[in-house]
């Protein structure tokens, strides 16, 4: 191929790029390094008075490797099958049922418990006499809250346990 004048548009196109791959490869051959009196380092493309040339390995220019695809497993899992989440329902509900089970018998422990009280104090008698007395009873407060947290736990089972069992009903309703 034969230019015909310098200022041709391939030529100067040519000189261009060539002055362009010049100056960016003369930036990027020398590095500076510089530390004032405070410790402050200072960087620089050109000399620095005081500074010394820091040798730089050469850049890679090798393309980055591509990703591997994603497996099989990865996208199992991030889709489902319906069998799949049909057994994950079961299992939770499994698991629900002994939840809900074990908040019964402690609601129904709870109840066969009731809180009490028991204040001892000394008195002195008409006699002169000092005396031990104690008394207990109910404290209707302390067990009404208990029951009322215990009650909440079994009614949060019974939700979670409907909730899965209306999920799994409705797991063959909205097949494509």
């Amino acid at each position: 191929m034969m230019i015909s004048s310098p200022t041709s548009p391939i030529a100067l196109l040519l000189i261009t790029l060539s002055l362009l791959l010049a100056g960016t490869a003369q930036a990027t051959d020398e590095i500076y390094k510089q530390v004032d009196a405070h410790g402050n380092v200072t960087y620089s493309n050109r000399p620095i008075k005081g500074g010394k040339k820091v040798n730089l390995p050469p850049l890679s220019t090798l393309p980055p490797k591509p990703l591997p695809p994603p497996k099989a497993e990865a996208q199992a899992v991030a889709e489902p099958t319906t069998e799949q989440h049909r057994k994950e329902l079961l299992e939770a509900i499994v698991k629900a049922e002994k939840a809900l089970d074990a908040a019964k018998l402690a609601a129904k422990a709870g109840a066969e418990k009731p809180e009490v009280y028991r204040h001892t104090k000394t008195i002195v008698g008409k006699d002169g006499k000092t005396a031990t007395v104690t008394t207990t009873g109910r404290n209707v407060a302390a067990y009404e809250e208990k029951m009322k947290k215990l009650n909440e736990e079994v009614a949060l089972h019974e939700k979670s346990l409907a909730a899965l069992k209306t999920e799994l009903a409705g797991l063959g309703k909205n097949k494509p």
